[in-house]
């Protein structure tokens, strides 16, 4: 009986049915786990299914198995883990192949089960980013074995008799006993009345007993009758039923006794007389036959063989069978042997022979006959079975069959003889068989490795190596580059790993079946590169010495590096409507060349520009791809996507940015006044449109002169243009002009983000003065030429005008000339002067007072003139000779600069000087600029020979400077002609020096 759930493996056929219907055309991650209950054996080996289904293909990588137990003792107890490619077994022995995890099966197997390991399991499978997880229960059991006692029931009639039927050993407890009386063969009825049932009893290693008896007081008829005790159990796949017949005597009295001793007396005359008749009759002997022995003619390693040899026509029965081996090098030695007529202390160790009566014909069946020999001396498995049949003349004939399994390290080319013993032969008669024993070659299957090998990832190269044996096995792995150059990496042999390059690493796992063939899974790990591994061959080479047999199983590396994609970058970084913008994402790090890159706003295809790909130094490509687009409002929240697909992806890669923010600078209208042309104490309005910008949060803000608008003097009308999304705003203000209004100006302020725009008017009334801007006669204005400033004042008489010119709100000095121009509709006010570094960034203004104005207009100007950076001569020094612990003064002239706020710094090489230094206020030269000098006095010592004295000259952020070496009397360097300090020692420092 197959008890369920007990078996080494699953069946090979049925996983790969299973895994083909599961997996093919599906996509989501499920689980079968068969029956939801899996009954095994105490001590047996058992498997708990669980077939991964939803993928066609399975990258171990990317997969974990979980194995769990719930049960009495413990909830969610770890079992068994399969983690980045590592098995981890928790419950010892357990494993899962992983030549069966590739293909989809995750079930468990679990060794030698106990009572411990009953409960609840679950699978727990998790392939990136999926999970799913099922559960089944193991049942364990401990079958039952049971006797009836006694076996033979005897009774007289008129006395009772109590038959006991044990039962041993069993688990669970639960079970259940029935006494059942047969009708018929087929028929029966049970028996309640009479019968009585002990409890369970518990044993110390965990099973239970228990006996129930059975008492009858049958009548004379019931002789005959059948009975049996029939067990129940979890663990038996049908009831066990355990029969007996009852024999029912009538009691003995003294007639019957006397008959009894007539006709024993009758009897035994009659045997004398046929045994005197037989004696004479079969007499004489007959020695045994011996065939040659069949069934060696393809003997493999370890597998159990069936040889026969017929012993015919021989007379009397006894005979005595005795098997022999010789093996190679050594003598002959008895393995075993077997006697028809065996004495009392080899029957005691032995089972029982039955005996059948087969129609004329007496059989005698022996199983499993004892040898008396050491157990050194029975190194080859054998076990003999002789088959007796006896005709009427006692003439008999010995079917032997021998059962052995034979070792190829041992009995090949050993003999096997058997010989006979037996009284019609003066020596013994034999028989011999030679031995050839073969292997088993190993089959390598497919190297299975996974779908995609990545860079730099971690890669195990699994080579199943399948039944063999004997177990002598080597296994090398090689390296085939692409020049044909072969590599050997590691090396296999005797349980040990020779690793000859460190970036390797080798484990191989074995597994011995029940016909103790072996299989092998030898894994090479290793952490592929482009460059190196990229097209090159791995080879698993095996050599199984006891087939002479050499077999290889190769693999080419397609090596995949996995395109890395930067942020994608934006300019400018906060985008103008209806302004291109630019997108650019660079792409890098992947292998092979050959990828496609889209770019998405949400889901419409944009066109896109590659760069040329450029290879790194180890081997991996980059580029950047980039479009153009142009931005519209309705473009804000869209999402600009950079998809890559690659042979590396399973999936497209792709980074993301989102469009949040645009702007469009505004369009200002120049501001309008209405009426165009003002009179006192009418209502005027002023208005400015504001046009085509984004986002609508824009702030206005008006100024009268210097003053601002109060926000209830104006207004704001906001708009939005329904197609391009873009906004528009009218702001006007309005207001009653007084005669003091005159020449004011109203500022308008508009701020869009962080730019200020300014819109400037100046109202003029009706009946006063018009007073235009102050222009230069040169526009590029340089020191020292001449230039002239104007301001031209019409609509007046000029006999009512007064003017005053002012430099920094200061009246203006000698050198400058004023006059008075009058034409034929206006007046103009002219101020001459020649421009010095006095005037630089200064703000001359023209105040024009009117006999009708309280207060006079003012016009100003600032001089555009340029900013000019100091010029510096040489450094030169008192006295020329310079000797140690002496006074020094260093000089410097500085000339030609615009700016005041110059900065003069004296150093000893890097050390700062601050004392004893004069340098002069700047002056005005010829040439319209500053000038001034610096003058430093500096005790020199022995130690400052050959250093520098600089001067650093700092104006408008900008540093320049000169340096002057130290040669000090008595250590002026070989070749010069004079020991002095003259000019010709002068080094000019570095100009433009930064800070």
């Amino acid at each position: 009986m197959v008890f369920p759930g007990v078996q080494e493996r699953p069946p090979n056929l049925i996983w790969i049915l299973l895994l083909y219907f599961s997996l093919s055309g599906t996509d989501a991650l499920g689980i079968k786990m068969g029956d939801s209950l899996v009954k095994a054996l105490r001590d047996h080996d058992t498997f708990i299914p669980c077939t991964i289904t939803g993928y066609s293909e399975l990258d171990p990588t990317q997969l974990s198995v979980t194995w769990t137990l719930t049960n009495k003792a413990a909830s969610n107890q770890l079992v068994y883990k399969f983690l980045s490619q590592t098995h981890q077994p928790i419950r010892p022995g357990s494993y899962i192949p992983t030549s069966d995890l590739i293909r989809g099966n995750a079930g468990l197997h679990l060794p030698l089960v106990q009572f411990t390991d009953e409960g609840e399991y679950t699978c727990t499978v998790v392939y990136t980013p999926d999970k799913a997880e099922r559960q089944s229960d193991l049942q364990v059991s401990v079958q039952p074995t049971g006797n009836v006692a006694p076996p033979d029931v005897v009774v007289e009639t008129g006395s009772d008799k109590t038959v006991m039927c044990e039962v041993n050993r069993f688990y669970p407890k639960d079970i259940t006993i029935q006494w059942v009386k047969y009708l018929s063969d087929s028929s029966f009825v049970p028996l309640n009345k009479g019968t009585c049932t002990t409890d369970p009893i518990g044993s110390k290693d965990g099973t239970f007993n228990i006996s129930s008896h059975l008492t009858v007081t049958p009548r004379l008829d019931e002789d005959g009758d059948k009975y049996a005790c029939v067990i129940s159990h979890r663990s038996l796949e049908k009831e066990q039923k355990l029969n007996f017949t009852l024999t029912v005597k009538e009691q003995d009295d003294k007639i019957s006794g006397v008959i009894g001793a007539i006709v024993v007396t009758v009897v035994v005359a009659f045997v004398v007389a046929l045994a005197v008749s037989g004696y004479v009759t079969f007499i004489k002997k007959q020695p045994p036959r011996l065939s040659p022995i069949t069934g060696a003619e393809h003997l493999v390693h370890l597998n159990r063989a069936t040889l026969s040899c017929q012993i015919s026509g021989y007379r009397p029965e006894p005979i005595k069978i005795i098997l022999c081996l010789k093996r190679k090098g050594a003598e002959l030695v008895a393995i075993y042997s077997w006697h028809s007529e065996p004495n009392a202390d080899q029957f005691s160790k032995r089972e029982e022979q039955s005996v059948a009566i087969e129609f004329d014909e007496t059989q005698h069946l022996v199983s499993n006959g004892d040898s008396h020999l050491p157990p050194a001396q029975r190194a080859l498995k054998v076990e003999m079975v002789p088959l007796i049949k006896t005709n009427k003349q006692r003439i008999s004939n010995c079917q032997c069959t021998i059962h052995i399994t034979p070792n190829l390290e041992e009995d090949d080319g050993a003999e096997l003889s058997v010989w006979v013993n037996h009284r019609g032969l003066s020596v013994p008669s034999s028989v011999i068989c030679p031995l050839k024993i073969e292997g088993v070659r190993p089959k390598l299957f497919t190297i299975v490795f996974p779908l995609r090998i990545i860079h730099g990832e971690s890669l195990t190269l699994t080579c199943p190596i399948n039944g063999f044996k004997p177990k002598p096995l080597s296994v090398i792995w090689i390296r085939l580059d692409l020049a044909g150059q072969e590599t050997e990496i590691v090396s296999w042999e005797d349980g040990k790993s020779n690793i000859k390059y460190s970036r390797y690493s080798h484990c191989l796992k074995e597994n011995m079946h029940e016909d103790y063939s072996s299989s092998f899974l030898s894994l090479l790990t290793m952490k592929p590169t482009v460059n190196e591994d990229h097209r090159v061959k791995y080879i698993c080479r095996t050599f199984h010495y006891a087939t002479n047999t050499e077999a290889e199983e190769r693999m080419e590396m397609c090596v995949l590096a996995v395109p890395e994609l930067d942020q994608i970058k934006v300019f400018p970084e906060i985008p103008c409507v209806g302004e291109e913008m630019k997108f650019s994402c660079k792409i890098h790090s992947f292998h092979p060349k050959k990828l496609e890159v889209s770019w998405y706003k949400g889901n419409e295809v944009l066109s896109t520009e590659n760069s040329t790909t450029v290879t790194n130094e180890n081997g991996l490509l980059s580029f950047t791809s980039r479009i153009t687009y142009t931005p519209c409002v309705r473009d804000i929240g869209k999402k600009f996507r950079c998809e890559v697909s690659h042979q590396s992806l399973q999936n497209p890669k792709c980074v993301s940015w989102e469009l949040k923010h645009l702007i469009r600078n505004p369009i200002v209208s120049p501001i309008r006044c209405n009426p165009e042309i003002l009179e006192c104490n009418q209502l005027a309005t002023l208005s400015c449109l504001i046009k085509d910008f984004y986002p609508k949060d824009l702030a206005v803000q008006w100024y009268k002169g210097p003053e601002v608008v109060s926000a209830d003097n104006y207004t704001e009308v906001l708009q939005e243009d329904p197609t391009s999304g873009l906004f528009c705003k009218t702001t006007e203000m309005s207001f009653i002009p007084s005669i003091n209004d005159h020449a004011t100006e109203f500022d308008l302020e508009i701020i869009a983000g962080t730019q200020v725009i300014k819109r400037t008017i100046c109202i003029e009334l009706k009946g006063l003065p018009q007073i235009k801007d102050i222009i230069c006669n040169n526009l590029s204005p340089n020191y020292g030429e001449p230039l002239t400033l104007s301001c031209e004042v019409s609509e007046c008489n000029a006999r009512d005008i007064t003017v005053e010119w002012r430099e920094n709100n200061n009246p203006i000095k000698r050198e400058m000339r004023t006059e008075t121009q009058i034409n034929r509709d206006s007046v103009s006010f002219l101020l001459k002067l020649t421009p010095t570094a006095e005037h630089y960034g200064k703000l001359f203004t023209c105040l024009i007072k009117h006999k009708d104005l309280q207060q006079p207009i003012k016009k100003s100007i600032s001089l555009r003139l340029p900013d000019v950076p100091p010029t510096l001569s040489e450094i030169t020094v008192s006295p020329k000779r310079i000797e140690a612990n002496r006074e020094a003064i260093f000089h410097i002239a500085i000339s030609g600069f615009s700016a005041t706020g110059l900065q003069v710094k004296w150093l000893k090489s890097f050390t700062p000087l601050t004392a004893n230094i004069i340098t002069t206020a700047p002056q005005i030269g010829r040439d319209g600029l500053y000038s001034c000098t610096s003058t430093l006095r500096y005790n020199l010592t022995d130690s400052d020979h050959s250093k520098f004295i600089r001067c650093e000259v700092t104006a408008n952020r900008e540093i320049k400077g000169k340096q002057f070496q130290l040669y000090l009397k008595g250590d002026e360097p070989k070749g010069k002609q004079t020991l002095n300090a003259t000019e010709g020692n002068k080094v000019p420092m570095q100009k433009g020096l930064s800070m």
